[in-house]
């Protein structure tokens, strides 16, 4: 399986002994991980994905299978910085896919013309039916900014 993990991590400045700690596992592991000599299991692989802020199939390829139709990108951004970087990026037809620490990422698909999208951000906490009543207003929640109460929402324009 192929993975996404040392570009994910040097994104963030990193070590493997960083990144090993942060998953409770060792730097080796993490290692096998990067180098491709070690699948993780599934649990190991969902938080994973969830340190980066990214859906599975955005961290983890299988190269038998079909090819990946989506182009990734991450930026730097800061609770103070994300306003225009989701703009550029939504206009630019880039969809908002995860929130880590200093980065957001996006994917948009490879092949067609891409879809605007627009972004929103709440500050503070999430009430249960918030997330719904946007969800009935055209509006996907995307993540939460590790460690923040502040909430991500996106929807296509046009």
């Amino acid at each position: 399986m192929e993975n996404r993990i040392r570009e994910l991590r040097t994104e963030l400045r990193w070590t493997q002994a960083d990144l090993a700690a942060a998953l409770d596992v060792s730097r080796q592991t993490v290692n096998a991980l990067e180098t491709g000599k070690y699948d993780p299991s599934l649990p190991l692989a969902f938080r994973i994905a969830r340190l980066f802020g990214q859906p599975l199939e955005q961290v983890f390829h299988d190269p038998d299978g079909p090819p990946q139709p989506w182009l990734q990108a991450s930026r730097p951004a800061t609770p103070d910085t994300d306003g225009p970087v989701l703009h550029r990026m939504g206009l630019d037809g880039w969809e908002l896919t995860g929130v880590a620490p200093d980065l957001l990422h996006f994917r948009r698909p490879a092949e067609q013309p891409a879809q605007q999208w627009a972004y929103d951000r709440l500050d503070g906490d999430l009430p249960a039916g918030t997330q719904a009543e946007r969800a009935r207003s055209g509006w996907a929640y995307v993540a939460s900014w590790p460690g923040r109460a502040l909430h991500y929402f996106k929807r296509p324009t046009g």
